[in-house]
C-alpha cells in the first residue's frame, strides 16, 4: 500500500508538469467549459470525479455515484473586457455583464444500476459589441453573440466493479446577433449621389439537436473518465434592421431610412464535436488531483453565413464569412483538499488557445491564447452543499493579419480579459 500511495504522489507531480508544457499546445476556444462553483474553481476539471449533479455536463456517466435524489442550481457572473489597439488608439467594446445559470437534477433508487438525470446550462456564450463610431474594422464585423442553452436528459447505468456508462440527447437553443457596417453609394429624391454608412444587424432565435456518451471508472483513490460529445449546427429566421448614422445632408436621412428597411435574416453555426477524458488520484486522503485533457473540432467550422431579406446594401442576399479555424486541444488541471471534513479549498490552472488563425482574425472572434487561474471554497452541511469559485482568465495579446478598412497595410492587436464567478448550492434529499 505505501508503494501505491508513493506511486500516486509521483504521478501527480507528472500530471502538473505535464500541465506545464502543454502551454505550448493549441487548445480550446469559444466553449463554455465551466459549470458551477466546486468545477469553476478548478478549471473545469472534473471529467474523471463527476462525484456532483453537475457530472451531467462533466462526464454524464459518473451520475451513477450520487444515490437518491440530487439537485445542483447556480448562477455565473462573467465579466469580460476587449480592446483594439492600433495606430491610431486604442478601441473599447462594451462592457458586458452576464449570468447564465445552470441546473441539474439526478436519481438512482438504492438497488437499481440505472441512474436519470436532466440538466439545463449554457455550453456556449460568447459576445462581443465594438462601439461603433470610430472603431476602424466596424466594416468587417462590428457585433457578435451566440448565447446557447441546452437541455439535456440523461440516462446512465452501473455495470458494477466500479464501471459505469452514460449518455443522453442535447437539444441547443439560445440566441445569434451579427452585426457590421457597410459604406453604400445612395442617389434619393433628387440629391446627389451620397455615400452613407448604414448598420445592419440581424438578430435570431436558433436551436438544434445533438447527443453525447461517456465511460467513467472509479475508485477510492483513483478514477478515470471518457466523453464524446456530438457536434450540431444551430440555426434560425429572426428579426434584421438597417440603421442609418452620421448623415450630414438634409433632408436625405428620412429617404435613406425608408430605402433600407427592416427585414428577416436566417444564421447558422456549426457547434463542433468534442472529445475529453480526464484522470484523478490522491496522493493523501484529503488531497485529489485531477489532469483533463480535451479536444475539439473547429476545422469543421468552414465558414459563417447570414442571409438578408431585403439585401439594400446588394451583397446578393447571403454573406459568407469564411472561418477556417483550427482544431485545438487543452488541457486543465484541478486541485481539492479539505480542511476539514466539511470545509473544502480548490484551485486549478489551465491554458485555453484560440482557434482562429491570425489570417482570419476578425473582431467578432478576436481572443487570444488565454491562461486560466481558478480558486474557490466549499462548504458541506448535512444535506446541503455550498460552492463559490472564481476564475481569471488572461488572453494573449491576438495580432490581426486582416488590413483595416482604408487603411492598407494597417493591421491591429486585440487583447483581452475575463472574470467568472460562480455560486452554487447542491442540495441531497
Amino acid at each position: 500500500m505505501r508503494q501505491f500511495i508513493h506511486q500516486l504522489r509521483v504521478a501527480s507531480v507528472f500530471l502538473f508538469v505535464g500541465l506545464l508544457q502543454a502551454g505550448l499546445v493549441a487548445a480550446s476556444g469559444f466553449g463554455v467549459f465551466q459549470h458551477g462553483g466546486r468545477a469553476t474553481g478548478q478549471v473545469g476539471a472534473f471529467t474523471a470525479r463527476g462525484s456532483e449533479p453537475s457530472a451531467l455536463s462533466y462526464n454524464p456517466a459518473a451520475i451513477t455515484q450520487l444515490p437518491g435524489l440530487q439537485l445542483e442550481t447556480g448562477l455565473d457572473f462573467s465579466n469580460s473586457n476587449n480592446h483594439y489597439d492600433t495606430t491610431s488608439g486604442t478601441f473599447t467594446a462594451k462592457h458586458i455583464i452576464d449570468f447564465p445559470p445552470e441546473l441539474y437534477l439526478t436519481w438512482k433508487a438504492k438497488e437499481s444500476p440505472i441512474a436519470l438525470g436532466f440538466g439545463v446550462d449554457s455550453p456556449f456564450w460568447s459576445k462581443v459589441n465594438w462601439f461603433p463610431a470610430l472603431f476602424p474594422n466596424r466594416l468587417l464585423k462590428r457585433q457578435f453573440e451566440l448565447a446557447l442553452f441546452e437541455a439535456h436528459p440523461v440516462v446512465a447505468w452501473d455495470l458494477g466493479e466500479g464501471w459505469s456508462v452514460g449518455g443522453g440527447l442535447r437539444y441547443i437553443y439560445g440566441n445569434e446577433v451579427q452585426g457590421d457596417n457597410r459604406l453604400v453609394a445612395v442617389h434619393l429624391g433628387g440629391l446627389p449621389t451620397t455615400t452613407v454608412e448604414i448598420e445592419r444587424q440581424a438578430d435570431t432565435n436558433v436551436n438544434g439537436l445533438s447527443w453525447d456518451a461517456a465511460v467513467h471508472y472509479g475508485q477510492p483513490t483513483w478514477g478515470w473518465g471518457l466523453v464524446y460529445r456530438g457536434d450540431a449546427t444551430v440555426k434560425g429566421t429572426g428579426s434584421l434592421d438597417y440603421t442609418p448614422r452620421d448623415i450630414a445632408v438634409p433632408g436625405l436621412e428620412p429617404l435613406v431610412r425608408d430605402a433600407f428597411p427592416s427585414g428577416h435574416a436566417r444564421q447558422s453555426f456549426d457547434i463542433p464535436r468534442e472529445v475529453r477524458t480526464g484522470v484523478w488520484a490522491a496522493p493523501y486522503p484529503e488531497l485529489r488531483v485531477e489532469l483533463d485533457v480535451a479536444w475539439q473540432s473547429w476545422s469543421s467550422l468552414r465558414d459563417t453565413r447570414v442571409t438578408y431579406n431585403p439585401d439594400p446594401v446588394g451583397e446578393g442576399g447571403t454573406v459568407v464569412t469564411p472561418r477556417d479555424w483550427k482544431d485545438t486541444y487543452n488541457v486543465r488541471l484541478g486541485v481539492e483538499g479539505n480542511i476539514t471534513e466539511a470545509f473544502l479549498i480548490y484551485g486549478g490552472i489551465s491554458r485555453e488557445p484560440s482557434p482562429v488563425p491570425a489570417h482570419n482574425l476578425l473582431p467578432d472572434f478576436p481572443r487570444g491564447d488565454a491562461m486560466v487561474y481558478a480558486a474557490g471554497a466549499s462548504y458541506d452541511f448535512p444535506k446541503i452543499s455550498l460552492d463559490l469559485g472564481f476564475s481569471w482568465h488572461q488572453h494573449d495579446n491576438n495580432k490581426t493579419a486582416i488590413p483595416e478598412p482604408g487603411n492598407p497595410g494597417v493591421t491591429g492587436t486585440y487583447r483581452a480579459n475575463d472574470k467568472v464567478w460562480a455560486a452554487s448550492g447542491r442540495w441531497r434529499f
